[in-house]
């Protein structure tokens, strides 16, 4: 052990050399507690509290402290080990880089969109395809075709043995205070094989636990079929259709649509949908009621710079 100058306060051997700062105040401390037994009580607290101790005693703890800091700078809480040396200098890192996308998104802050990513431009999120049973392969985002940017979405029907319904689509859910006026969007058929009567592209707003829904309904929605068939595909109590188009799909090209979501709900239900705790936008490709065996129905479809907001700011408006 070796001694401070003039303080009378003994230091290890290794004081400067392998001594951590917390192991050096240790020593310290004890050392110092050593000196006046049963004073702990009127040192120096830990939060720098002073309770009493004479000038001497307070002026060698200060000491001791002091000591620990000139050993403790730059090190960062004990993670490094070794001699201290010059805090190293910490420059601000430069900001990322961001990639301009060759065309104008849609969506983004200030557009007025309540759909996040709506041209696929930034990958898949938020959008999601379901994983319920009736739900097919989920749809990815493709370089394929687009109507702005890159990348769209892309929803590729295949037909499996079992009979039924199998849907593929993508969907986004959004929490607005009111229903949004207006929905719009563009859809393109690369490949369409009809293999079933009722095969069809529709999209569809289902709004979550209304106050005023009717008949005390979970959830009531309208589905809009987009093209494919003429009539209902099957009876459906908390949904309305709307027919947008009934005809074949043509194959390429981009097809625009755009309804006025606020006017179809009070047209189709009797009021705007109030106090409703989530709004869930599905736009699909589907068949419904395929016979066992059938395998024929296939299709590849495209959806692209989805909207759903004002309609004074439909940045889709022809």
């Amino acid at each position: 052990m070796i001694s401070v100058s003039g303080s009378g306060i003994p230091l290890p051997a290794s004081f400067g050399r392998s001594e951590t700062p917390v192991g050096l105040f240790l020593s310290l401390r004890t050392a110092n507690a050593a000196s006046d037994a049963g004073c702990h009580s009127r040192g120096i607290d830990a939060c720098g509290n002073v309770h009493g101790r004479p000038a001497m005693k307070l002026r060698l703890t200060l000491t001791a402290l002091l000591i620990v800091a000139a050993l403790a700078s730059g090190s960062a809480c004990g993670d490094s080990e070794g001699p201290a040396g010059p805090a190293p200098s910490s420059p601000t890192a430069p900001a990322p880089a961001v990639t301009p996308g060759p065309a104008t998104t849609p969506g983004g802050a200030g557009s007025g969109n309540l759909f996040s990513n709506p041209s696929f431009e930034d990958g898949e999120e938020p959008w999601i395809s379901l994983t319920t049973e009736a739900w097919g392969t989920p749809f990815r985002v493709s370089g394929d075709a687009a109507h702005s940017g890159v990348y769209s979405a892309f929803l590729e029907m295949r037909a499996l043995e079992e009979p039924g319904s199998k849907v593929f689509g993508v969907v986004q859910e959004v929490q607005p205070q009111e229903l949004p006026e207006l929905i719009s969007g563009y859809y393109r058929v690369a490949q369409w094989t009809r293999g079933t009567d009722i095969q069809y592209l529709q999209f569809a707003v289902i709004v979550t636990g209304a106050t005023n829904a009717p008949q005390g309904f979970p959830n009531h929605q309208i589905r809009y079929i987009l093209a494919g068939i003429d009539r209902p595909p099957f009876a459906i109590s908390n949904a309305k259709f709307i027919f947008v188009g009934t005809e074949e799909p043509a194959p390429d090209g981009w097809v625009y649509f755009e309804r006025n979501v606020r006017q179809d709900f009070i047209d189709q239900w009797g009021a705007v949908p109030e106090g409703f705790s989530k709004i869930r936008v599905l736009f699909e490709v589907r068949y419904d009621g395929k016979e066992e065996g059938v395998t024929d129905p296939s299709a590849d479809v495209f959806y692209d710079d989805l909207y759903l907001g004002s309609a004074a700011a439909n940045p889709n408006a022809p």
